[in-house]
């Protein structure tokens, strides 16, 4: 599938890396880093499927996985005030990752709801922030 990349999460690279991305495009290296992302983003590109996760994607998932599993081995958590049902949060995906407690690939911009617990690791994992 043919798409183009986001220029706000271009913009969030390094010079140096964006420089490298714009001369595999075949488009000039030169100029700020705006200029660069803006460059880049204009150049339609190969986007995998939802199944092909890179492997920071990959590595991410992993991690939230990890720490997930590490946090359910500890002590009950702390008891908020709250009655149970409050104990769950909304959660926006930020970045593409495979969550393997769902076994789903998760979207940018995909919306669900956790546990506050699960919430802070995926916010950790820097694959979802809390919506509030």
């Amino acid at each position: 599938m043919k798409g183009h990349l986001d220029v706000k999460e271009l913009e969030k690279c390094k010079k140096a890396d964006l420089q490298k991305l714009a001369k595999e495009l075949g488009v000039s290296t030169e100029g700020t880093i705006k200029e660069l992302a803006e460059r880049c983003a204009e150049v339609e590109v190969e986007i995998p499927d939802e199944s092909e996760l890179t492997e920071e994607e990959k590595e991410a998932a992993e991690q939230a996985a990890v720490e997930y599993a590490e946090e359910n081995k500890r002590e009950e958590p702390e008891k908020d005030d709250e009655p149970q049902a409050a104990g769950t949060v909304t959660v926006e995906v930020t970045a593409m990752y495979l969550d393997k407690v769902l076994n789903e690939v998760k979207e940018p911009g995909e919306v669900f709801t956790v546990s506050r617990e699960r919430a802070t690791i995926l916010e950790r994992a820097k694959v979802a922030k809390i919506k509030e």
